[in-house]
C-alpha cells in the first residue's frame, strides 16, 4: 500500500516502482478492487526486460515481435537487422523500447479498466530512454 496526496494506491510497492507517475495520479482515483484488476492484468501482460534481452541476444531478430511491433519486426527481417549495425543499436535502446512498450500495456489496461480515455490530455514525448509527459 502507498500513499499519495490524496489517495492510496493498494498494489505491490514493487510494482509500483515501475508505474508511470501519471498512471500512479490515475489509479489512485480508483477503488481498492479495480486496483487490484489493473495489478493482476498488467503483471499478466508486461513485457520484462530480461526476456527481451534474451530474445536479442540469444534469437536475434526476434525482440520487436516479442514487444509487439510487427512492421518493425518485419523490416528488421528485410534488411537482416540493417546490417546487424541496427542490431547492435538495439542493445543500447532495448531498455527505452521495453520501458515504451509496458507504458503502453499499462495505459491500455486502465483505459479498459476505467471505460474512459483518461489520457486523451497528455501527449508523451519520448526524450532519450526517458519518457517525459507534456501536458496539453
Amino acid at each position: 500500500m502507498v500513499k499519495t496526496r490524496k489517495h492510496t494506491i493498494f498494489l505491490d510497492p514493487s510494482l509500483v516502482g515501475s508505474l508511470s507517475p501519471i498512471i500512479k495520479f490515475e489509479l489512485a482515483k480508483l477503488s481498492k478492487e479495480k486496483q487490484l484488476k489493473f495489478q493482476k492484468k498488467y503483471l499478466e501482460k508486461r513485457r520484462p526486460l530480461l526476456f527481451a534481452y534474451i530474445c536479442l541476444l540469444f534469437f536475434p531478430g526476434t525482440h520487436y515481435a516479442f514487444l509487439g511491433n510487427w512492421p518493425m519486426q518485419i523490416l528488421f527481417w528485410i534488411t537482416l537487422g540493417g546490417g546487424m549495425m541496427w542490431w547492435l543499436f538495439d542493445i543500447y535502446r532495448l531498455k527505452a523500447l521495453v520501458h515504451n512498450t509496458n507504458l503502453n500495456i499499462q495505459k491500455k489496461i486502465l483505459v479498459e479498466i476505467n471505460a474512459v480515455n483518461v489520457f486523451h490530455k497528455y501527449e508523451p514525448v519520448v526524450v532519450s530512454s526517458r519518457l517525459s509527459i507534456r501536458v496539453a
